[in-house]
């Protein structure tokens, strides 16, 4: 059978149980299908290779489409509108003067972040395939498909530390390039208006930033080498961008001989900076365990050198009188993207976040300030810690000291000065402090920085994450700015910096009440700013959101990416309190990459975000989202009130529990669970796994009910009110098209197909069926294992929960929009009901397993764990206890009396054969599934 026919048969029989639905509204298509698959497979008219082919042409069409959907979304399609719209904007602050547009031109309002988030569930090549597919012209991208068909999904170990810096440092290599056009662009605008000053511009409307190496919140296998080796690495790396660009700019000639004298220069100077970075990183590439080494290293870069750069500066000079001689106007440009490019990156390839969680920081303090419980900001021990910081003496440190701090703070305190003494002194570095929920933990991060000496260029961002922090956000702000000390290091830095976590408040809060507790935050930023008559400081504010819906990204283009993290109502806030705003966004691991994964892409990204940074906001005020608060405010509350308890339901916390888990690939060097000082033991902490992972889960059982679920009852208050909102207000339309395009990708029918997997009543059923009498009694072995498990009524009864609210929603949201589509997808269907009649496979084969054997792998053990899809623990249990075939033993060689064969100790080929390695198949296939539904969701969780 071939791959078509045998996706051509399934898609008739799903048709077929669609329709059983009329006679029976209880039946389930997917469960029906893959019983029909079981059988086959059973039967042998289905092998394993057809289901092999089967999902991977699946999954090849799922992600051509992604690919095509990134395509429109970055606007890669429509380039030339894009550059269109940034010079419109340049030419309405041209208008308003030289001073007005410079103004604009050098500060910067929008941030890009890349973080190593665990999303990098596909591999380079496919990456490059897709990125390829999505830069191409419809018509041009067969090269691509065929490419595609080449590349397995399925990846036999997660990616590395440094094979996540790789990939980070690809990606910026194409935003800095893309950031030169944004430039060129500016500049060309600036020329026309002012022939005679354009020249003295450095534009510098957004900066890159990373924290791949230097995230440490719940990890604990970044050491303080691994950091300083990868940010020597993007030194290098940046130098030599620099060394490359002046060369080829001064291998032009036609310089006046001053400037030709000055470009000559400034090429030898930043080769000069080069070689000494180069060595710089070999020194610190050795084993520092080997004091040798260390002393060795940290002399070097201690050591005073008039070839190593801590600060671009110096060429200032030389790159002005180059810029005043240099042939032409074009040669002109290139020099001043050029200065751009190094006030913008300084010697990094990005600007660098540190992140800490809030444990770390008070763990460091808690002897200094006396504290007798963590994060405890009453009025006396802030006091305490004012006048401590306050007071505190700059510590001097050397390498000695960050080689043997035992504290996770102060050892990246020191880091960090490291750093800025000795490899780049011109760039401020961002320490953000995850799970922060009072004013004492930026105060404490604070004092450390003055006590190393970094403050001057370290900016404090504390990430409201949790429900408490959110709802305490503006509270904690304020504390913040009615510190004395803090508020004099805000105003010396000109810089007031949060950060604002989807992923996790999301997961916690459900996303959309999230999304609104977030906007209220931003809203209080502003406010308190205001209200302390802050002046002359940025606030920066940081949005951490994913890739997946159920993490903050938008399903729509970047502007709307933009507008959902940050509406334009909340920008508006700042605007009109003339406070300046730098809005940053994340686009997290391989799935964020995506939007960068060629130059075009890239291009039409960065131009995307700029010109949806800088979109007229003028009318927000008036959206009836805001206008018409109090029936906001009750949907808000409604969906959140519904998203908590649907959080404490023990039904919702066993769908997130082992067999989603396990369902799941490695796709980062990050763990999927917190790291958390004193938890131990097996049991299901849901608050310890990561938003990843929880998103994920929700994705592969066809539920991400975080998203929506609580909508229907929140539109029920109303309904003709919620129709109207959606139909007047693009905020309402904002964030309720995010839930009808989740609407569109849910199928409960999915989720209860699991729920009947490990029903006792289902494999009795099957036994007493007759139609596979040689499968009965593996059907009842089966059975009797499931006879005290507690799955099926438990996601039953969660289902049950779920559909009454999507009933609600479904109506609803159907009025609203009249182009939605919530027909559920058969390719979905397909592929769920392949996972489930594997999973039924590898059921029956374990039920041809010995009854007495090791309690690890007795058939009764292997079964019940096979509950929780713990494959990878039952096969290499199996493969221990049962060898196809062990070597032949030493000591029987030295017997008188031979044969003919080797003596060996026996084998167990039969369990290898008909029992271990279909299972090994059949996981495979599972987990390639996972991946192939990925793609519907544009996203690993």
């Amino acid at each position: 059978m071939t791959t078509q026919e045998l996706h051509d048969k399934l898609t008739t029989l799903l048709n077929g149980h669609k329709n059983a639905v009329v006679s029976d509204p209880q039946a389930n298509p997917v469960k029906l299908l893959a019983y029909d698959i079981s059988k086959a497979v059973e039967d042998r008219s289905v092998a394993f290779k057809d289901v092999e082919a089967l999902v991977k042409t699946l999954s090849d069409h799922g992600a051509i489409e992604r690919a095509q959907r990134l395509l429109k979304r970055a606007g890669a399609d429509r380039f030339a509108s894009l550059r269109n719209r940034i010079k419109a904007v340049a030419e309405t602050h041209a208008d308003a003067g030289f001073d007005a547009f410079k103004a604009w031109a050098e500060q910067p309002g929008q941030g890009i972040v890349l973080t190593a988030h665990p999303t990098f569930s596909l591999s380079r090549d496919i990456r490059n395939t897709l990125g390829g597919i999505a830069s191409s012209q419809a018509g041009k991208i067969d090269g691509f498909v065929e490419t595609l068909k080449t590349h397995p999904y399925l990846p036999q170990r997660a990616p590395t530390l440094i094979e996540e810096h790789e990939d980070t440092q690809d990606t910026l290599a194409r935003i800095q390039g893309a950031m030169d056009k944004l430039n060129a662009t500016v500049l060309d605008v600036a020329a026309k208006h002012f022939p005679n000053q354009w020249m003295s511009l450095t534009p510098h409307l957004a900066d890159a930033y990373s924290w791949v190496g230097y995230d440490i919140d719940g990890r604990t296998d970044i050491s303080w080498g691994d950091a300083l080796r990868l940010r020597l690495s993007e030194k290098r790396d940046q130098l030599a961008r620099y060394a490359k660009e002046a060369a080829r700019i001064a291998s032009k000639g036609g310089f006046k001989a001053a400037s030709e004298d000055a470009i000559d220069a400034l090429s030898d100077r930043i080769r000069d900076g080069l070689s000494s970075a180069e060595r710089d990183l070999n020194l610190f590439e050795t084993d520092l365990d080997n004091p040798e080494n260390l002393v060795a290293a940290a002399n070097n870069l201690t050591r005073q050198s008039p070839r190593r750069f801590t600060d671009l500066a110096v060429l200032d000079p030389l790159l002005e009188s180059a810029i005043q001689g240099a042939p032409d106007a074009k040669t002109q440009r290139e020099l001043v993207c050029l200065r751009a490019k190094m006030k913008a990156f300084g010697l990094g390839t990005a600007r660098i976040h540190f992140r800490l969680n809030a444990r770390h920081v008070m763990s460091g303090v808690k002897g200094i300030f006396g504290l007798s419980e963590n994060g405890s900001d009453t009025r006396t021990v802030l006091n305490r810690a004012t006048e401590l910081t306050k007071s505190v003496d700059v510590q001097p440190v050397n390498f000695a000291s960050l080689a043997l701090e035992k504290s996770t703070a102060h050892e990246k305190m020191i880091l960090i000065a490291q750093i800025q003494k000795y490899i780049d002194a011109s760039v401020p570095i961002r320490l953000l402090i995850a799970e922060t929920e009072d004013a004492l933990v930026p105060l404490s991060v604070l004092y450390l920085a003055r006590r190393y000496g970094v403050a001057d260029m370290l900016d404090i961002s504390p990430l409201f994450e949790t429900a408490d922090a959110l709802n305490n956000g503006g509270r904690i702000i304020s504390k913040m700015l009615e510190n004395p000390v803090y508020r004099e290091y805000i105003q010396s830095r000109g810089v007031f910096a949060i950060q604002t976590g989807f992923s996790d408040a999301g997961r916690f809060m459900g996303q959309i009440p999230a999304t609104l507790a977030i906007e209220r935050l931003q809203s209080h930023f502003a406010r308190e700013m205001e209200r302390h008559n802050v002046s002359g400081v940025t606030a920066l504010v940081f949005n951490t959101h994913g890739e997946g819906l159920g993490r903050g990204g938008h399903p729509g283009n970047i502007a709307q990416r933009l507008d959902y993290a940050m509406s334009p109502w909340a920008i508006s806030q700042f605007e009109r309190r003339n406070i300046h705003l730098c809005h940053e966004t994340s686009f997290q691991g391989g799935d964020g990459y995506l939007w960068f994964q060629t130059p075009e892409l890239a291009d039409a990204t960065v131009f995307s975000l700029i010109g949806g940074r800088h979109a007229d906001r003028s009318k927000a005020s008036d959206d009836p989202f805001y206008t018409e608060k109090d029936f906001s405010w009750d949907v808000y509350r409604t969906i959140g009130s519904e998203q908590d308890a649907l959080y404490s339901d023990p039904n919702y916390v066993s769908l997130l529990g082992g067999l989603g888990q396990n369902m799941l690939i490695p796709t980062g060097s990050r763990a999927a669970k917190r790291a958390k000082p004193g938890s131990g033991g097996d049991m299901f902490n849901p608050r310890l796994l990561r938003a990843i992972p929880h998103n994920a889960i929700l994705q592969q059982f066809g539920a991400p009910a975080n998203i929506f679920y609580g909508v229907g009852r929140a539109a029920g208050i109303d309904p003709e009110k919620f129709e109207a909102l959606y139909a007047s207000s693009a905020r309402a339309k904002s964030i309720f098209d995010l839930v009808i395009t989740t609407m569109g990708r849910t199928n409960l029918s999915i989720l209860t197909g699991y729920g009947r997997l490990f029903d006792p009543g289902f494999w009795i059923s099957r036994a007493l069926s007759g139609a596979e009498p040689m499968l009965a009694n593996r059907s009842l072995i089966i059975a009797e294992t499931l006879e005290s498990s507690t799955w099926r009524s438990q996601i039953m009864d969660l289902a049950n929960r779920l559909r009454l609210d999507q009933y609600d929603s479904l109506r609803f949201l159907a009025q609203c929009d009249e182009d939605a589509d919530f027909t559920p997808d058969d390719t979905l269907m397909i592929l769920h009901a392949l996972r489930l009649a594997m999973i039924m496979k590898m059921m029956i084969t374990m039920a041809e397993l010995p009854v007495i054997s090791d309690e690890a792998t007795s058939r009764l053990s292997a079964l019940q764990r096979m509950q929780t899809f713990q494959i990878n623990d039952i096969l290499d249990d199996l493969r221990d206890r049962y060898p196809a075939k062990t070597a032949p033993m030493e000591w029987t060689k030295a017997l008188s009396e031979k044969t003919d064969t080797p003596v060996t100790s026996g084998g167990f080929a039969h369990i290898t054969d008909h029992v271990i390695r279909p299972l090994d198949r059949a996981k495979d296939i599972v987990r390639q599934i996972t991946i192939a539904v990925t793609h519907h969701y544009d996203a690993f969780g």
